[in-house]
């Protein structure tokens, strides 16, 4: 029993590529998984090139059945090994497996399986439809970046804001839209002739992409068409501003967290070989480059010696 346990931590650090014991297999795993997830993408995109599909369908279908089979074994291994995740939550086996299986990463493993089980056993489904899911298998890479997570924590710190920035937009473009259709329907009643038709030349307006498929004729129209790309310019900068603020203090809070554990850690001015594991285990877990973290320990070391100048640096 306690063999098997030892294997399946083993074989959990592996795959969360957190062992220094089996480090080169760890790297090699995350390589073989970049490989396969990078090689279904481009499976995926030369499928819709006819000629492609048709010479190379039935290899790129092998493939898929090979990747699925890869990717299954994989998310079996993965809930498996989740019963040695979150130890210190002193939950059972069987929760922190089903915390795995509702969590991020866990949805994402399971829709990069489901399209193939789902076609397997519901044939009337959309293929194409199925095809195109498959792509989401890109997300898998989400495992070993946690630029995805980080984005959404962002948001949802600073979801205040974000949602009175998106209430802003939604209201600029029901203005502007209803002001735009009431200008111009009369004129160009196939292009604006109605209040949804006007939302979308207002979308299109505000976010700056500018189609040119719909164009105000009318001098009020045009009116109306300067003031809405010129609020489309302070809404679009307002959510931006937004987002990118709230993730420069999310990683400002992982570098603080990171400081506070290593300091923490580094109580006596030393560093040995165990505390040196959990220092590269924080980095990973905060995102903190290498040589970042170097400094950082750097810094904190010196910091030590000088409050106590009769211990000799390590």
């Amino acid at each position: 029993m306690q063999s098997t346990h030892t294997f399946r931590q083993r074989l959990f650090l592996i795959l969360e590529l957190q062992s220094h014991k089996d480090k080169k297999l760890a790297w090699l795993f995350s390589w073989l998984l970049t490989l396969m997830v990078l090689g279904n993408v481009l499976a995926v995109i030369l499928e819709s090139v006819p000629s492609i599909e048709s010479r190379y369908g039935s290899y790129l279908v092998f493939f898929d059945t090979f990747s699925v089979a890869f990717f299954s074994m994989e998310y079996l291994l993965r809930v498996w090994t989740a019963a040695d995740r979150n130890l210190q939550t002193h939950t059972t086996e069987i929760r922190r497996r089903w915390a795995y299986v509702l969590s991020f990463h866990g949805l994402v493993d399971l829709l990069a399986i489901l399209p193939f089980f789902l076609q397997a056993f519901l044939p009337g489904l959309d293929l194409r439809f199925l095809r195109v899911v498959r792509i989401m298998r890109i997300l898998k890479l989400s495992h070993y970046s946690t630029a995805l997570e980080d984005l959404l924590a962002s948001i949802y710190a600073e979801r205040d804001a974000f949602i009175s920035a998106l209430y802003l937009l939604a209201l600029s473009i029901l203005i502007t839209s209803c002001l735009m259709y009431f200008a111009e329907h009369a004129l160009q009643p196939d292009k604006l002739g109605t209040i949804p038709d006007a939302m979308w030349w207002s979308i299109v307006t505000i976010t700056t992409v500018g189609y040119g498929d719909v164009t105000p004729v009318s001098p009020w129209g045009k009116v109306i068409g300067a003031f809405t790309a010129l609020s489309g310019v302070f809404t679009v900068a307002l959510l931006t501003g937004i987002v990118a603020s709230a993730f420069a203090t999310r990683v400002r809070t992982h570098e603080l967290e990171f400081i506070t554990e290593v300091e923490e850690l580094l109580k006596d001015g030393q560093v040995d070989a165990k505390e040196q594991r959990t220092i590269e285990h924080l980095r990973r877990e905060f995102s903190i480059t290498e040589d970042h973290a170097r400094a950082i320990v750097r810094q904190i070391l010196e910091e030590k010696s000088l409050m106590n100048p009769g211990r000799s640096k390590p």
